[in-house]
């Protein structure tokens, strides 16, 4: 008998020492909200997944990590927050087990405001203005929205089926914007920037080393500002064009479809340009690259 406990007995601290110390926590919470309540979400990494409904409060549900701390929610009505604190350990070590992978409801007309480390951020139907900043997490807008401010450093960036006004901004990552409207700006360093949009009226590009797209049309009076040091452009308007055109580029070609093609600006430099106006010139496109190729295309 003595033989059998002493077995059973290994048997179990085996088992225990296999299995994690404490399994994630869920979390199910509701606050009152504001039809257009200002909610604001802070966390350091998981995943955080915002979805507008038709109800006047907001719901967190989800997993807690074995190190996180708590989930800290504060106000009601009009402004709401939701911050996800794990302890300071004052430099010793500890399981980094802090991720919170949280889906959080809002009203429609909600502003929201999410900030997060490494934690991936997604925003859906959102009606009211969406601003969204992550470090290394990527981050994804769809339907709604009355602007977005998107910001990551290496995460990529995704919109879809959002024509409202974009600020997006990326260190390395990609930009894919696609429905966009009215005015469309987007920065990145070495990330390849997409963007698909209907009426834009105030457009502006700017790549270091990364490639960028644009297809779509433009707005009667629209301004259109898009460098690149080394990144291809490729621009492709859709619909009646008239505007103002200026491309030049230091080294790299330039294909243009919708006039005359470019001129050496000097015998000494490889620099070459190209202006023309196309129809009665109502809007002004500028285009300029150091290195990258340009292309002009219709629709």
């Amino acid at each position: 008998m003595k033989t059998h406990r002493t077995l059973f007995a290994l048997l179990l601290l085996a088992t225990l020492a296999a299995a994690p110390a404490a399994a994630d926590r869920q979390v199910d919470r509701t606050v009152p909200a504001d039809p257009e309540a200002t909610v604001e979400i802070e966390l350091v990494s998981g995943d955080l997944t915002i979805e507008a409904w038709d109800r006047n409060e907001v719901r967190i549900t989800g997993t807690l990590g074995d190190d996180v701390e708590e989930l800290v929610v504060d106000g009601s009505g009009r402004r709401i927050t939701i911050e996800v604190e794990f302890p300071d350990r004052g430099g010793r070590s500890w399981r980094r087990d802090i991720d919170a992978d949280l889906e959080i409801f809002v009203p429609a007309g909600a502003r929201v405001e999410a900030e997060s480390v490494s934690a991936s951020i997604s925003a859906t139907g959102v009606r009211g203005q969406v601003e969204l900043s992550s470090v290394s997490g990527g981050l994804k807008v769809s339907g709604g929205g009355a602007a977005l401010d998107l910001e990551t450093v290496s995460g990529s960036i995704m919109v879809r089926r959002s024509p409202v006004p974009v600020a997006a901004e990326s260190v390395s990552g990609s930009i894919d914007l696609d429905g966009v409207r009215g005015r469309v700006e987007a920065s990145s360093v070495s990330g390849r920037i997409e963007v698909r949009a209907d009426q834009a009226d105030r457009i502006e590009l700017e790549a270091v080393s990364g490639s960028i797209e644009f297809d779509g049309s433009l707005s009667g009076r629209a301004r259109m500002d898009v460098s690149s040091h080394s990144g291809n452009v490729d621009v492709t308007l859709a619909g009646e064009v008239s505007a103002d055109f200026d491309v030049s580029s230091y080294s790299g070609s330039i294909d243009n479809e919708f006039g005359p093609a470019p001129r050496r600006e000097s015998r000494w430099v490889p620099s070459k340009s190209v202006e023309f106006t196309v129809g009665a010139g109502d809007a002004q496109v500028t285009i300029e690259t150091f290195s990258g190729s340009v292309r002009l295309r219709r629709r």
